[in-house]
């Protein structure tokens, strides 16, 4: 159910919408690969994806993603989030906007904070939760 009203959402235009919250709904990878590719979200500036599942290859996903640039605050705590998801998402310079990132409760390890404190994409963060 989450991943399919995932891709249903990513499929409609919300050309003014600046908060989406979708936390709690199971998206999964195949919910987070929709909402990555979708491009309906020209002012999105803040994204709660808590406790969404996506996991690291959701994380991958979104941080391949070009079509959040003004995203300004991401919570993706609770995700099931390891080492290779945080490091994609602090490897893509598709965030240069992001003031607030929330990723506790995963198990982003050692390398991933390593990958987080070595990261010069997030110019503007001001506020880290891990």
């Amino acid at each position: 159910v989450g991943a399919e009203m995932a891709a249903r959402s990513a499929s409609c235009m919300f050309p003014n919408l600046r908060s989406l919250d979708i936390r709690n709904i199971n998206i999964g990878f195949a919910g987070m690969q929709a909402l990555a590719a979708s491009s309906f979200f020209p002012k999105l500036s803040s994204l709660n994806l808590c406790s969404s599942q996506t996991g690291d290859v959701g994380m991958q996903a979104l941080a391949a993603s070009p079509f959040f640039p003004n995203l300004s605050l991401l919570d993706v705590s609770s995700n099931q989030i390891g080492t290779a998801g945080m490091q994609a998402l602090v490897s893509s310079a598709f965030f240069p906007n992001l003031a607030s990132l929330d990723a506790t409760f995963n198990q982003i390890g050692a390398a991933g904070m390593k990958a987080l404190a070595s990261c010069s994409f997030f110019p503007n963060l001001n506020s880290l939760n891990v």
